[in-house]
């Protein structure tokens, strides 16, 4: 695990909006970004809305894509990634809509991201979470969508936490040009040491993924 252990969440909310300012200034015409859900990613993307950091992106460039998505109502903030970072994030920063692509339908994301990628869906950067299970996107612990070894796009036939979802799988998740994790708190502990273990967790099945993890979730 190439993981940067920092003190505290705000520490490491900070230094993945770094991240997110170097990928953006570093990509070419077009910066492909894949959002994700979570604490972390809030907080990431209130901070990337700031002037602090919005005034160092070049916004006009973005195309902004998601890892996953639970099917419920997409402006729902609580429940769908894409509300949530609409809510922190989209609202306030100039990504044109158009450039702004909700996931909805499994099939059809896979062909959006065929028409717009070719071969692989090389993500200029990936953002992933951590669940305290050790599952990422909507890839969980015992999934058969772990095992998927064709698509890009699936909706997982194992219903977790009574949610249908829509979820890339690991090849898609692996075809990134840069993936960073970000993790925190003592609830993600465990799997961090599983990780570290060599246990292989969905998160951990994530290739050349840097991860920043704050002193609770690293040390307990």
């Amino acid at each position: 695990m190439n993981a940067t252990v920092l003190p505290d969440p705000e520490t490491v909310a900070r230094a993945a909006a770094e991240v997110v300012v170097e990928a953006s200034a570093a990509a070419g015409e077009r910066f492909a970004i894949c959002l994700t859900g979570g604490p972390e990613a809030r907080m990431l993307y209130r901070l990337l809305a700031t002037a602090e950091y919005a005034r160092r992106i070049d916004w006009a460039r973005w195309d902004v894509f998601y890892g996953d998505e639970r099917q419920v109502a997409l402006n729902d903030a609580a429940a769908s990634n894409h509300g949530a970072a609409q809510l922190a994030l989209l609202d306030h920063v100039p990504v044109a809509a158009g450039r702004v692509h909700p996931m909805t339908d499994a099939d059809q994301y896979e062909g959006l991201l065929r028409a717009y990628f070719g071969e692989a869906p090389r993500f200029d950067l990936l953002l992933m979470g951590l669940g305290a299970d050790g599952h990422t996107a909507s890839l969980f612990p015992g999934s058969v969508s772990l095992l998927e070894d064709e698509r890009w796009v699936i909706k997982p036939p194992d219903v977790v936490e009574g949610m249908a979802r829509i979820t890339l799988t690991v090849p898609a998740l692996n075809a990134a040009r840069r993936t960073l994790f970000a993790a925190w708190g003592s609830a993600k502990h465990a799997a961090i040491e599983r990780i570290r273990a060599g246990e292989q967790l969905p998160a951990a099945l994530v290739r050349n993924a840097a991860w920043l993890v704050d002193e609770a979730a690293w040390s307990g």
